[in-house]
């Protein structure tokens, strides 16, 4: 998938550039043991306090469970997540599990997670697909889901890169438009 190496305007290392979040899985599984250094590559990542808020719901394909995670995604994102090879619900835990107080960086820290989950991701040539298109009422309820407890993050789609004529449209023509980010100074400023 050459169409999907981004051309960037300073030199970025080639684990970065490679990462990007496809649509088309193939029909190939992932294992136990690639599955398990995926989390352990996501509880490396940093946090406040080192409290790791993060927690993962796990479903794999041909599962109940992740069926229902499909069913709780929003009609935009089933056609091609039910197609993963494995599906995972992103929580963040509101509270310091030391004190009990709010912990206002829990999900800044496990979208530090995700991220770190998914460069690994790349590495082994399984690539994610972080989704903020579900049905929030469903998904605690499908997944009993105390809310004083946790907060949804994302769910995501992990898979080996199928072709993009596998998609339906409009994901076969998203699966093949090339990558483009904000220029860095529109993203950034330098101080005085």
């Amino acid at each position: 998938m050459e169409i999907k190496i981004p051309q960037t305007e300073n030199p970025v290392h080639s684990f970065i550039t490679k990462r990007w979040s496809a649509r088309s899985f193939a029909e190939k599984p992932i294992s136990e043991s690639e599955l398990n250094t995926l989390i352990e590559a996501a509880s490396w990542a940093a946090s406040s306090m080192n409290e790791q808020p993060w927690h993962y719901l796990i479903a794999k394909k041909g599962s109940a469970s992740f069926q229902k995670m499909v069913d709780c995604l929003m009609v935009g994102n089933q056609p091609w997540a039910k197609n993963a090879s494995v599906l995972l619900l992103s929580l963040a835990r509101k509270n310091f599990a030391s004190n009990g107080k709010p912990n206002r960086h829990a999900m800044h820290d496990v979208g530090a997670a995700n991220t770190t989950l998914l460069l690994q991701a790349a590495n082994m040539d399984i690539y994610g697909h972080m989704m903020g298109g579900y049905h929030h009422d469903a998904t605690i309820e499908a997944f009993e889901i105390d809310e004083n407890e946790f907060e949804i993050s994302c769910f995501i789609a992990l898979g080996y890169l199928d072709a993009p004529e596998a998609l339906e449209e409009p994901f076969k023509t998203r699966e093949l438009t090339a990558r483009s980010r904000k220029a860095v100074n529109e993203i950034s400023a330098v101080l005085p």
